[in-house]
């Protein structure tokens, strides 16, 4: 899974998907995948884990100028040793362009609903959750590299957008050795 990092994945997609008009009907691309992989440096701990991961995506409004809107659900199994945890993101993300044009230097104002990361240990439940409402003014430069995020409103818990609570509930779930 490569939502471990402190900028929420998405800002990646923001990055790279010019903002578009329709967000309405069918969606104009959907995707349906499992991914298996070797996360070679799982969390940054240096330590390699297996992944599977499961993922729906839909979005609407591939061409265009101002807006676009993805729903996604992805349910991750990662694995250390013979320890299995997992971890689920659902939701929907809603963009809409404030300043300039893609590609190049541009703003996006973007809402987030649902769960943003969830995991859950058997035998122990759901160890940690970011779920809710988020707000927030994101700015690239003109080489679509992320430059400032601003946070207007947090509805719900966010534990995750701001500190790396799910590697750390995750990397000891797993018993991987910290330094």
């Amino acid at each position: 899974m490569r939502r471990f990092v402190l900028i929420p994945a998405v800002l990646v997609a923001l990055a790279v998907m010019p903002a578009t008009v329709s967000a309405q009907g069918a969606p104009d691309e959907q995707e349906r995948f499992t991914d298996e992989f070797v996360d070679p440096d799982f969390c940054g701990t240096g330590t390699p884990v297996d992944v599977v991961e499961r993922t729906v995506t839909n979005i609407w409004g591939l061409e265009g100028e101002d807006t676009f809107k993805i729903t996604f659900r992805s349910k991750v199994a990662i694995t250390y040793g013979d320890i299995t945890i997992y971890a689920l993101n659902t939701g929907r993300v809603d963009v809409h362009r404030v300043e300039g044009e893609f590609p190049g230097p541009r703003t996006d104002l973007v809402n987030e609903t649902g769960v943003r990361s969830m995991l859950r240990v058997p035998g122990q439940g759901v160890v940690t959750i970011d779920h809710g409402l988020l707000t927030y003014v994101v700015s690239f430069d003109e080489n679509g590299d992320f430059v400032d995020l601003q946070v207007l409103k947090d509805a719900g818990g966010h534990p995750d957008f701001y500190d790396p609570v799910f590697c750390e509930a995750a990397t000891e779930a797993l018993g991987i050795p910290t330094a």
